[in-house]
């Protein structure tokens, strides 16, 4: 297991077990959607009695999108727990195999020439797919501390911001905001973010980060 290609075999089977639990929470949130109402009426008597009777004749299916809702959010860690995982054995791959040897322009001055090899891969909100693994792996370990240190901290930072609402200094977005006190880990967000939500858009970006030695013959 000395190679990239090497490492990424040997974590396969794990991560697509990882993945097809992922799925699993994922499908109990897919069930959470239920029916829309929309009407052409103006606010008002006549919308609020529309309103009412399209509740009444959708009670079943919308007491369904909330028992959903109410299974899924009970399980938001364990969710985050898998999606940990997932990220931790990316990071581990970047932090012996990255092939990173210079820093990007443009990045939070926390990334330091010391973190070159984990800047490589897509850019997201402004920063390289690698420097956001290594963050997100060392938020949700260690999501019991009081402060995250740099430069995961500053990369967490720059999600909130960079997200192209607006002005990104005066709208954090929550689902990244470090003092969000609904969040404890923010794993499941970073994996959504970046878009790994199957083995296949993972390896996809892993072997595409270490570079041509971690093709699979």
């Amino acid at each position: 297991m000395q190679t990239p290609q090497g490492y990424l075999g040997k974590t396969e089977s794990a991560v697509r077990r990882l993945f097809d639990g992922v799925d699993e929470y994922l499908a109990v949130l897919r069930r959470a959607t239920g029916p829309v109402f929309v009407s052409g009426l103006p606010l008002g008597p006549e919308q609020d009695a529309q309103l009412l009777a399209w509740q009444e004749a959708n009670r079943e299916q919308l007491e369904a999108a909330r028992e959903s809702q109410r299974e899924y959010l009970a399980e938001t860690f364990a969710l985050d727990t898998l999606c940990g995982a997932v990220l931790q054995v990316a990071a581990k791959a970047l932090e012996i195999y990255g092939p990173g040897t210079t820093l990007p322009d443009g990045l939070p001055p926390e990334v330091t020439a010391r973190y070159a090899r984990l800047c490589v891969g897509r850019t997201i909100r402004t920063l390289p797919l690698g420097i956001i693994v290594y963050a997100a792996r060392n938020q949700h370990t260690h999501f019991n501390d009081e402060l995250l240190r740099e430069p995961s901290r500053s990369v967490f930072k720059r999600l909130a911001t960079a997200h192209g609402y607006g002005k990104g200094d005066t709208f954090l977005d929550p689902a990244f905001d470090l003092s969000n006190p609904l969040l404890v880990s923010f794993a499941s967000n970073v994996t959504a973010l970046v878009g790994w939500r199957s083995y296949e858009r993972y390896i996809d970006d892993m072997q595409d980060m270490l570079g041509p030695f971690s093709q699979r013959t």
